[in-house]
């Protein structure tokens, strides 16, 4: 956290015992897009896990790959938001402080990141002026998620249980505080078809933003659940986001994104 320049490749900060694993590729450019992954779909993924090498590949980004610590917490954790565990209670204002390290407050920043990944993506980019977030059928809010995969965090996290557990650990579960306050630029991708997401997700994130926010949904048609929209779709506002161009009629229009 000392130094003046970091090397590329896998960095490891060992924070009480857990490590925050970092994959940094500086490629020379003026955007960094700091990748987050979504919850592990079996427990047979080789730890450090990273996400969002292949939709990025040919964009001009500097790139940055975290893996969420909280799942070497014990091996039945699939899910934990980037939003710490009890060995790690202060872990989103740890990976905040590692994020301006490694991203100069020259460059732009872009978050990006699908489920839980989404709500990292939300809750980084809200705390670092001039980014922009791009979420993909993000949750909002835990409470209002699943209380299965939220009481199993909450347990293997934690080790806490109960129905008013959540709002005694310390990291913010709710991001759409964040978003009440103007100047927070946010290029939201949301299958229409994830109907639990849109209900529970996407409409209360809507309806709690000011007046004059700068928050641009992409409705894009996908394949009925959680799943993620079309590649493509989730490629070109990326790109976007990352070419720091002003949201355009495609962004309105996911049927001319995927058309190209």
């Amino acid at each position: 956290m000392a130094a003046d320049s970091y090397p590329s490749g896998v960095l490891t900060v060992m924070r009480r015992g857990i490590p925050i694993d970092i994959r940094y590729e500086p490629r020379g450019f003026d955007t960094t897009t700091v990748f987050f992954h979504a919850a592990l779909a079996s427990s047979k993924y080789k730890f450090p896990v990273f996400s969002g090498a292949g939709i990025s590949a040919n964009l001009p980004t500097n790139r940055i790959f975290i893996a969420d610590p909280s799942l070497c917490v014990s091996p039945e954790l699939r899910l934990g938001w980037f939003a710490g565990n009890h060995r790690q209670p202060r872990l989103q204002y740890v990976i905040r402080g590692i994020l301006n390290h490694l991203v100069p407050a020259t460059q732009r920043m872009v978050t990006f990141g699908s489920s839980g990944g989404g709500y990292a993506a939300l809750y980084y980019a809200a705390n670092r002026d001039g980014a922009i977030a791009v979420p993909v059928n993000p949750q909002t809010n835990l409470a209002k998620y699943n209380k299965a995969a939220v009481g199993r965090y909450l347990r293997l996290a934690w080790n806490l249980t109960g129905d008013g557990a959540l709002k005694t650990i310390p990291p913010v579960t709710d991001v759409t505080r964040a978003y009440r306050a103007p100047g927070k630029r946010v290029f939201y991708v949301q299958n229409t078809n994830d109907r639990t997401h849109m209900k529970g997700h996407f409409q209360p994130f809507m309806d709690s933003l000011p007046v004059d926010h700068d928050v641009h949904p992409v409705l894009a048609e996908g394949e009925d659940g959680h799943r993620p929209p079309p590649r493509k779709v989730m490629r070109d506002v990326l790109a976007c986001a990352i070419s720091g161009s002003a949201p355009t009629a495609a962004i309105g229009n996911p049927a001319d994104l995927a058309s190209g």
